[in-house]
């Protein structure tokens, strides 16, 4: 007996991904690394004092114990990130859909906001530098794992048709992208220092810079989807669209994370210094990404949803980052751009791996695209 099956049945059968050991090991990984993150965030932010101050009939806590209980908060939040995904691992039911990218948006989210809070209490000088280091330290740790866990999300997630773009999709990829940025953006920040230490904090680059920078970088994955149907030469003003999107929102958060972690001033105030070496490398840069990584893109229209070119594309992105990070740093510096090591260089190389493992590992083996185009409803 001959048992007919339709087409869109036999796609998405080919098409959704099996739950494996890799997937679960991974993913049981890092539910204990978000429990042990957050023991860790919580046991820091017991360092910083937490004072009330008694006047006559009126109790006045002080700024320290608010910037605690924004620790702790975040801590907490760090242990519901570990939690929502135990959630789905233990479920057969939740795994045979894949994992959310709840789990990893809400590591991120915390681990970004405790960095945030508790660089401000240790400038305000209610922590010590040891503390501060370790807190700096454990935030990083934090991005890494969570952006290890939103690209886990991509590889359980069935391969989603050509040009089709969802809201949940765009923000996984929109936030690896942005993550795995920020953290190569801090290695080479760190990399000339005698020793890792912890940076400085201002948060008006932070969410007025920096943050409108990483949504810019995170719309233009939904525009970069909605364009990817065209082949050919076709592609070529999508292709101008996106790549520029991404120079802009690279420029925007970069110079809001120089302002914030490097200045630790408000960027608004403050402008480039200006450094002609440094700006021709910058513009250098720019068209490297627009001109060399779009041709290769172009180059590989049909191939695009195999995993080895996108490797390779996020390679690409990886070397031109280099320069486009230094040169931007020379131009708002005044300074040459030198390429200095210092002590602080084993502790950044183990940064820069972990920011190569979530820009071109991570990306590459969570952004699945189906050759099957977006039916429309």
């Amino acid at each position: 007996m001959h048992k007919s099956l339709s087409i869109e049945a036999t796609e998405y059968a080919s098409a959704a991904p099996q739950p494996n050991r890799l997937v679960r090991g991974y993913s049981l990984v890092s539910a204990f690394a978000f429990i042990i993150l957050s023991i860790t965030m919580l046991i820091l932010s017991l360092f910083t004092p937490m004072s009330i101050i008694f006047r006559g009939n009126e109790v006045v806590f002080s700024l320290s114990i608010i910037l605690t209980g924004a620790e702790i908060a975040f801590s907490l939040g760090m242990l519901h990130a570990a939690i929502l995904l135990l959630r789905t691992i233990l479920s057969k039911h939740r795994m045979s859909h894949g994992i959310g990218i709840l789990p990893g948006d809400a590591a991120i989210a915390n681990a970004f906001l405790y960095f945030g809070i508790s660089m401000t209490a240790f400038h305000l000088g209610y922590t010590s530098p040891t503390i501060a280091l370790a807190q700096f330290i454990t935030a990083l740790v934090g991005l890494a794992f969570g952006a290890g866990g939103l690209a886990l999300s991509g590889v359980s997630q069935p391969a989603r048709p050509l040009g089709h773009i969802t809201f949940p999709i765009m923000l996984r990829d929109g936030v690896i992208l942005v993550v795995g940025t920020i953290l190569m953006a801090i290695a080479f920040g760190q990399l000339a220092g005698e020793a890792l230490k912890a940076p400085q904090w201002n948060w008006f680059s932070f969410l007025g810079i920096t943050t409108p920078g990483m949504f810019l970088l995170m719309g233009r994955e939904g525009i970069k989807a909605r364009l990817e149907t065209r082949q050919g030469l076709a592609r070529i003003p999508g292709l101008l669209i996106t790549e520029t999107l991404l120079v802009l929102g690279l420029a925007i958060m970069l110079y809001g994370s120089y302002a914030n972690l490097t200045l630790g001033v408000n960027g608004y105030q403050v402008g480039p210094k200006g450094n002609e070496t440094g700006l021709i490398l910058w513009m250098v840069a720019a068209l490297l990404l627009l001109v060399l990584r779009g041709a290769f893109k172009l180059a590989i229209s049909r191939r695009g949803n195999h995993v080895g070119y996108r490797m390779i594309s996020k390679f690409i992105y990886v070397m031109i980052l280099v320069i486009f990070i230094y040169s931007e740093r020379s131009f708002l510096s005044g300074h040459a751009p030198v390429f200095a090591v210092g002590g602080a260089a084993p502790a950044v190389a183990v940064i820069l791996f972990a920011a190569f493992l979530v820009l071109v590992v991570g990306r590459a083996a969570g952004q699945k695209v189906s050759l099957s185009p977006a039916r429309s409803r």
